[in-house]
């Protein structure tokens, strides 16, 4: 008898232990699918790491971005890839330069005497990544101004905070900033040759940041609405520059499609001495499809 109760008592015991952790398992798929995937999106065009009392100080930037904790950043006049990945190592994320310029033998300046600081022979935009990203491209985009810019494109694997396989096609710029016919129409271009090099295959998650050079209700933005880009703003002003006294945006942060993001929270940062522009930080929440 004694046996068989003390069989009995283990095969209750078993049984128990497997009903526990079957809950357990329920319980932890459950908490799982109700987790919400916020993608933390910071613009911010740094003038080359010079602030606003002409110190150059990089680890002034990167303790901006530190602050902020975004999952991704778009940075626009940076110098080159050495300040990229000086500013990479010091946020602890991945970073990736596209130039703007390249350095001519004979360079045009010099050939014409035309003093130019060497940092200007070659400058361009980045984008710093927490999560894994893959370079997808770098182009020129149309420039009426003694300047030139470029469209830089990245995609983004954001599976392991997902929780399924998701990828963002990350798109960083800066527009010509003339107020010329010619750099009006510029502006206008460079939407449809960012289009046509990063879009001509369907995409389903995007994101693009930069220096616009333009405002809210402009030409250029509406032709990126157009394009099925999305400009929110929660209601809030967002200018970005001067730092000093903002009165005017011509920094953005567009998600696409409208369906897939929400725009939890937007808005540009206070800091009005690491640079000639405010950071804009926008906190998206991803929209799974079923």
């Amino acid at each position: 008898m004694n046996f068989v109760l003390m069989e009995n008592q283990k095969r209750r015991k078993l049984m128990l232990m497997l009903v526990l952790m079957s809950v357990f398992m329920f319980s932890c798929g459950q908490s799982g699918k109700g987790e919400k995937t916020i993608i933390k999106v910071l613009s911010y065009n740094i003038h080359y790491g010079v602030g606003m009392d002409s110190a150059k100080d990089i680890q002034r930037i990167a303790s901006v971005i530190n602050k902020l904790q975004p999952d991704i950043v778009g940075l626009q006049e940076v110098s080159d890839s050495t300040m990229v990945a000086e500013l990479a190592a010091l946020t602890g994320m991945e970073g990736v330069f596209g130039a703007s310029t390249e350095i001519e033998p004979p360079n045009l300046y010099r050939l014409l005497g035309i003093p130019v600081p060497e940092s200007q022979l070659f400058y361009g935009d980045a984008i710093l990544s927490k999560h894994p990203m893959k370079y997808m491209g770098n182009i020129s985009i149309p420039s009426a101004s003694s300047s030139r810019y470029e469209a830089m494109c990245v995609d983004i694997d954001i599976s392991q905070q997902s929780g399924k396989e998701e990828k963002i096609r990350f798109v960083n710029t800066h527009f010509d900033y003339l107020e010329t016919i010619g750099s009006k129409v510029a502006r206008k271009a460079s939407v449809e040759v960012i289009e046509q090099a990063f879009f001509t295959e369907q995409v389903p998650l995007a994101i693009l940041t930069g220096d616009l050079n333009v405002t809210p209700k402009s030409e250029p933005i509406q032709l990126l609405e157009e394009k099925g880009w999305s400009y929110e703003s929660l209601g809030k002003d967002l200018f970005t520059v001067p730092v000093t006294e903002p009165r005017i945006q011509i920094d953005y942060i567009l998600p696409r499609p409208k369906n897939r993001w929400k725009v939890v929270d937007v808005r540009a940062v206070q800091e009005s001495v690491a640079s000639d522009h405010l950071p804009l930080l926008m906190s998206l929440e991803l929209i799974s499809t079923k």
